[in-house]
């Protein structure tokens, strides 16, 4: 939260009053224990001037609330000594009701603020959709730098009373103590793994070794060897080809020999190992099966075959000699090559 992480390398809390719940992407799952709404924020960041109100229009059916942030840029006032004195401005957030605008929150900011602060307030008594809502400044404008007061409307967010469980899709949920950081806003980052796939079942995926002969059986565990995000994009039925070919359609086997290939340690230029090849990527936009497929492939630096019966793959990698040529095996001194594209 805002670049500190919220648990440190030893177990222990560098910020407090943090409660996250998440579900892992289970269909169907539970919804969020705390979270019994769903808001979409509008971002506006406009600066409200006495004559010149800030209005809104909300026309979702679906609203039953209205969360409304605001602040100051600065709240001070500087006196002919120097000194820096608090100040204050008042705002009006309104409603058009029956066509007339109606008061529903009456702020005031008081004190002596040198960064930007922000509050909100939500209002649960809506007119009918659609309505006008606006942000009035009552204090006039400061007409000198001596007296900084600057208001501005961050943000509106259209609240809905409802519990869902986003079923398919990993979903995080945190309530922050808002003391432990004042007027800052708070950002969040997360260092995740990706999804589960079917790996071999004598595939260890933290230590990236295999044990014994595989018996072509498969276990569900986190892995970015490439051979396997690509069996799982072949195969899954959601999101990748999965209604189209099964799992009997693509060659395993082929990719259980590039998957070892990949795995292998090779030195990462600091004096430690990393995996020959990895592949971490988010698919966020919809494209053509067969190029997502080439750039998973390009990753492993194999290249797709359909071979009449499966989709099958040809790593480019060293392997034993096939076979010994030497000029008993040239006819008429020319050679003929052959290749596929």
């Amino acid at each position: 939260i805002n670049n500190t992480p919220v648990v440190d390398a030893d177990g222990n809390s560098n910020i407090h009053g943090v409660t996250v719940v998440y579900q892992v992407g289970e269909t169907p799952q539970a919804p969020l224990e705390g979270f019994e709404a769903s808001g979409a924020e509008t971002v506006l960041g406009v600066e409200v001037k006495h004559d010149n109100p800030v209005t809104r229009t909300v026309v979702s059916e679906n609203v039953d609330r209205l969360r409304f942030t605001f602040g100051v840029q600065m709240l001070q006032e500087t006196m002919d000594k120097g000194d820096r004195n608090p100040s204050s401005v008042n705002l009006l957030i309104q409603f058009q009701r029956s066509g007339i605008w109606n008061t529903e929150f009456d702020i005031t900011i008081n004190g002596k603020i040198t960064t930007q602060y922000l509050a909100s307030v939500v209002a649960d008594n809506l007119p009918p959709r659609p309505f006008s809502v606006r942000m009035v400044r009552v204090t006039p404008d400061s007409t000198t730098d001596r007296l900084q007061n600057k208001t501005l409307w961050s943000s509106y967010t259209e609240i809905i009373d409802i519990r869902q469980g986003y079923p398919g899709t990993a979903v995080a949920g945190l309530l922050v103590d808002a003391e432990q950081f004042g007027s800052q806003q708070v950002t969040r980052n997360y260092h995740l793994r990706g999804r589960i796939f079917q790996v071999p079942s004598n595939y260890d995926p933290d230590t990236r070794t295999y044990t014994g002969l595989w018996d072509g059986a498969f276990k569900p565990a986190y892995t970015n060897n490439p051979a396997w995000c690509t069996m799982d994009k072949l195969t899954h039925p959601r999101y990748g080809l999965g209604r189209r070919i099964g799992g009997a359609d693509v060659d395993k086997w082929a990719l259980y020999a590039i998957a070892q290939y990949c795995d292998q340690p090779v030195p990462d230029g600091f004096g430690g190992t990393e995996p020959r090849m990895t592949l971490n990527a988010y698919i966020t936009t919809q494209r053509k099966a067969y190029d997502v497929l080439a750039d998973f492939c390009s990753v492993m630096r194999c290249m797709p075959v359909w071979n009449g019966r499966k989709m099958t793959f040809i790593q480019d990698r060293p392997s034993d000699k096939a076979w010994t040529y030497t000029n008993g095996n040239v006819v008429g001194g020319r050679f003929k090559y052959s290749f596929s594209a």
